[in-house]
C-alpha cells in the first residue's frame, strides 16, 4: 500500500538486510500441498510457492499483486529453467567436476550465509532482551524532533479486494450498518475479506496508522485526506493493489505524541540494537587479520 512498498515493476528484488546478507528461502508450508497449480512440465508442478525464494529476498513480492503479463513472465522463466535442468541431467552435467566445483561452492556459500543470519539472529535477541527505552526518551526525541511531526497526517483502515464488485458488496453492507456501529462492522470485514498479507496476518481490523499524504499510491491518499472522520469511501478506490474501501479514524495537522509514543520507543529500541550490533561487528573485525586490495 505505502508508495515506498510499491515496487511492482522489481517485485524480484533482494532486499539488503543486516550485515548485507539477503534471507534463503525458508521450507514450504504444508500449504503447498494444496497450491492451485499455474503450469506442469513433465509432471513437475509450478505453483504460487515456486517462488517463494523470490518472498525470501523481498518480503513485499506477492504474486498474486503482480498483474497477468508479469505472472506469466515468471512462470515462463519457471518453466524454461525445469526443462533446462532436466536436460542438462540427462546429458549428465550434473557428474562434471565443473558442476561439482560450482555446486560445492554454492553449497559453502549458503551454509556461510546460514550461519551469518543465525549469529545474527542469535545476538539481535540477546542485545533487545537487555534494551531498555523509556516513556521519557522517546519525549525527548518528540520534543527536540517538532518539525518531523507537524505534518498533516491521517489514520485509517481498508478493505482491499480483487475486483470492483466485491469492494461494492462491502461498503453495501456498510451502508447498512448503523452509524455507531459501522468501525466495527469495518474491522470485521476487514479481518475476514481483506487480501492485503500484513492487515491478514495481523487481523488488526486494516490498521493502516497514521501516513502522510506522500506514504500512500497517489489514489489512496486522493481519497483518504478528502474523507471526514469516522466515515468509508462510498466508492471502490482503485490501485495497484487492486480495490480499496477506507475507513478514516481521525485526521490530525501534526501526530500528537501519545498517538506515536509506542512507535518511537520502537525505533529508539531498534537504533539502539543496530548500533550494539555495529559495535559488536567492528569489535570482531578489529581482531581479525583483514587485508583490504581495492
Amino acid at each position: 500500500m505505502k508508495r515506498t512498498q510499491n515496487s511492482t515493476q522489481s517485485k524480484a528484488g533482494a532486499l539488503s538486510k543486516l550485515l548485507g546478507i539477503s534471507l534463503i528461502a525458508g521450507v514450504l508450508s504444508a500449504n503447498a500441498l494444496y497450491a492451485k497449480v499455474l503450469a506442469t512440465v513433465d509432471g513437475t508442478q509450478i505453483t504460487e510457492e515456486t517462488f517463494e525464494e523470490i518472498k525470501a529476498q523481498d518480503p513485499n513480492f506477492d504474486f498474486n499483486k503482480l498483474n497477468k503479463d508479469q505472472q506469466k513472465e515468471l512462470v515462463n522463466q519457471a518453466i524454461d529453467n525445469i526443462i533446462i535442468a532436466k536436460e542438462a541431467q540427462r546429458a549428465k552435467i550434473d557428474t562434471t567436476p565443473e558442476f561439482t566445483q560450482a555446486f560445492n561452492k554454492i553449497t559453502k556459500n549458503i551454509k556461510d550465509r546460514l550461519l551469518v543470519q543465525a549469529w545474527a539472529q542469535t545476538e539481535i535477541r540477546n542485545i533487545a532482551s537487555k534494551v531498555n527505552v523509556t516513556e521519557q526518551d522517546a519525549r525527548a526525541y518528540y520534543d527536540s524532533h517538532k518539525a518531523d511531526f507537524n505534518k498533516p497526517n491521517v489514520h485509517a483502515r481498508h478493505i482491499v479486494v480483487k475486483t470492483e464488485s466485491e469492494a461494492k458488496k462491502i461498503i453495501d453492507e456498510l451502508n447498512k450498518t448503523p452509524k455507531g456501529n459501522v468501525e466495527k462492522v469495518f474491522i470485521d470485514l476487514a479481518n475476514k475479506r481483506t487480501i492485503d498479507p500484513g492487515n491478514k496476518q495481523a487481523q488488526n481490523g486494516g490498521d493502516l496508522g497514521m501516513f502522510e499524504r506522500e506514504q500512500m499510491v497517489e489514489p489512496f491518499s486522493n481519497a483518504a485526506f478528502s474523507m471526514s472522520e469516522g466515515t468509508f469511501s462510498k466508492t471502490p478506490v482503485k490501485t495497484d493493489y487492486g480495490y480499496h474501501v477506507i475507513y478514516v479514524i481521525s485526521k490530525a495537522n501534526e501526530y500528537p505524541f501519545d498517538k506515536i509514543k509506542q512507535p518511537l520507543m520502537n525505533m529508539l529500541g531498534e537504533q539502539k540494537v543496530n548500533q550494539e550490533m555495529k559495535q559488536k561487528v567492528e569489535s570482531l573485525r578489529a581482531k581479525a587479520n583483514v587485508k583490504l586490495s581495492i
